[in-house]
């Protein structure tokens, strides 16, 4: 596994992410004072790329729906001498997500950067019994909430021919991971969304830059990770940030973290079928159903 041997399993704003900036950021990129709004900022990797943006120069703005989290991250980066704002967000509410945009503007500037990590992340079987609020509101924080986001803020960005989408994805929207198919579905469609965005771009001749990052599992939640059964063991939230950071500052279009999974993952996709099952059974990556699924599924089968 790449990532054996780092100390940190958390998501945290202490000596390995000072570490990070010394030896890498420092060294290669010159900080910036651009505007970065961050969606999902309160926790885990949104938390993490705002606090090491602000380390930067750059002024962050916070969004959430989890208005104390989001307000705590704000706060630890004006703690150590950055500059963020907060801001409460709803992004599947389109009226929330534009009034919201202009506050951002009044209080900060344009945005620079959007960075599109809100998203829900569980899953339960396709013929799950009681999912149905459950993907309705998956699909609309996963994907429409990123349609929402970036349909606000890209018509700034085009009048200044200037500007940076990003979205984190996943690796799941190129391997089936049973148990998680909306989960899957909406990170699918977020693929497509950006392969169009991008290609309306470049039929602009635009300056503007997109990158879609597809992650394996991050280690940020106690909850999804007991749930988890993988053979490779989740990424440090640290660790996986790192990647973010180096991909997002260097523009790159698309890519995986690690870096191999993806063109590994590609490759697999044009075997034929039985070859591909072969490898999903070997990688064997899925969701530990609930007594639901388990009982749809003894039905079934028995």
């Amino acid at each position: 596994m790449l990532w054996v041997g780092y100390p940190k399993d958390e998501p945290q704003t202490t000596n390995g992410v000072e570490a990070f900036h010394r030896h890498f950021i420092q060294q290669f990129y010159t900080p910036h004072p651009h505007i970065h709004q961050i969606t999902g900022a309160a926790r885990g990797i949104g938390r993490e790329l705002a606090f090491r943006f602000s380390k930067l120069g750059a002024k962050i703005a916070c969004l959430d729906v989890d208005e104390i989290g989001n307000r705590e991250t704000a706060t630890i980066i004006k703690e150590n001498g950055g500059t963020a704002a907060d801001y409460k967000c709803d992004v599947t509410k389109k009226d929330q997500v534009k009034n919201v945009h202009k506050k951002v503007v009044q209080d900060l500037g344009p945005v620079d950067i959007l960075i599109n990590n809100a998203a829900i992340v569980w899953g339960y079987s396709y013929i799950h019994p009681f999912a149905d609020q459950f993907i309705e509101d998956l699909i609309n924080v996963n994907l429409m909430g990123q349609f929402w986001v970036n349909r606000e803020i890209l018509p700034s960005m085009l009048e200044r021919n200037s500007g940076h989408i990003v979205s984190i994805s996943s690796l799941s929207s190129m391997r089936p991971v049973l148990g998680a198919s909306a989960y899957t579905t909406s990170k699918c469609a977020i693929n497509g969304m950006m392969e169009c965005m991008e290609s309306e771009l470049k039929y602009l001749n635009s300056n503007l830059r997109t990158t879609t990052i597809l992650p394996y599992f991050v280690k940020t939640n106690p909850k999804i990770t007991a749930r988890l059964h993988i053979r490779l063991s989740e990424i440090p939230t640290e660790i996986a940030v790192d990647e973010m950071m180096k991909g997002i500052l260097e523009e790159r279009r698309v890519f995986s973290i690690p870096g191999l999974f993806l063109p590994i993952v590609s490759f697999v996709r044009l075997l034929p079928d039985d070859l591909q099952n072969v490898f999903n059974k070997i990688t064997d990556i899925r969701i530990t159903l609930d007594e639901y699924d388990l009982e749809i599924f003894k039905k079934i089968y028995s």
